[in-house]
């Protein structure tokens, strides 16, 4: 997609370039094309309308490629998934630890650890009054 995303790009540049060209010399033949009809001289003139056809088909075409290359995400689909995964994985690898430190708490008794004989729940501890 970035490769596709480029190539448009610069294709759409150079339409924009091309379509300012053909607008600069459309302006000539124009200015040709008005003196020659006020001068009634036989000087055989290009027809400006066609160069005004080419270049709406240029700009219509640079439009839909500049958009196109402008509206493609710059990330791959891959690069996208990968870094979901991967925070996916985070988030499950941190609450997995988060439930084991939970589970796996030692019992602590007033005397300490080794007072108590294996399996056996420490006795809950006094409240302040």
């Amino acid at each position: 997609m970035k490769i596709l995303k480029v190539l448009l790009a610069v294709l759409g540049v150079a339409g924009l370039v091309a379509a300012g060209v053909l607008l600069a010399r459309f302006a000539l033949d124009s200015r040709e094309l008005i003196g020659a009809a006020q001068r009634y001289t036989g000087n055989v003139i290009p027809d400006p309308f066609m160069t005004t056809a080419m270049l709406t088909g240029i700009g219509a075409a640079t439009g839909l490629a500049l958009g196109l290359a402008i509206g493609l995400p710059n990330r791959t689909s891959g690069q996208i998934r990968r870094a979901t995964l991967d925070e996916v994985n985070t988030r499950r690898t941190t609450e997995i630890g988060n439930r084991a430190a939970s589970h796996t708490s030692v019992p602590v008794s007033e005397q300490g650890p080794s007072e108590l004989p294996p399996g056996e729940v420490p006795p809950p501890a006094p409240r302040a009054r």
